[in-house]
């Protein structure tokens, strides 16, 4: 009797469980997409390297922190475009032409 009544009460126990919280967050950045690059180009921002602009063409985008920044397309060591953007909430696609 008393293995049947530990035994259920170890089922119970069992099938008490903690409640399992789950936190998200969520990257509300502004963003940048690159359009009109070809494969070999580099995307710089505010002079930093950021890889590849192929990279970056939609869906794919960089995240860049609210504000000016300098955007900048090299390839083969020579400026190919280059603009200055303001970005505050919202995506941007920049057309480097």
């Amino acid at each position: 009797m008393k293995i049947a009544i530990c035994g259920i009460c170890m089922l119970l126990a069992a099938g008490c469980a903690l409640p399992v919280t789950t936190v998200r967050s969520v990257d509300t950045r502004p963003s940048i997409s690159i359009h009109g690059t070809s494969e070999r180009a580099d995307l710089y921002v505010d002079g930093i390297k950021m890889g590849k602009a192929a990279d970056f063409r939609e869906p794919n985008q960089l995240k860049l922190e609210s504000g000016a920044h300098k955007v900048s397309i090299v390839e083969a060591g020579t400026t190919t475009f280059e603009q200055k953007i303001f970005i505050e909430s919202e995506h941007k696609t920049i057309i480097a032409k």
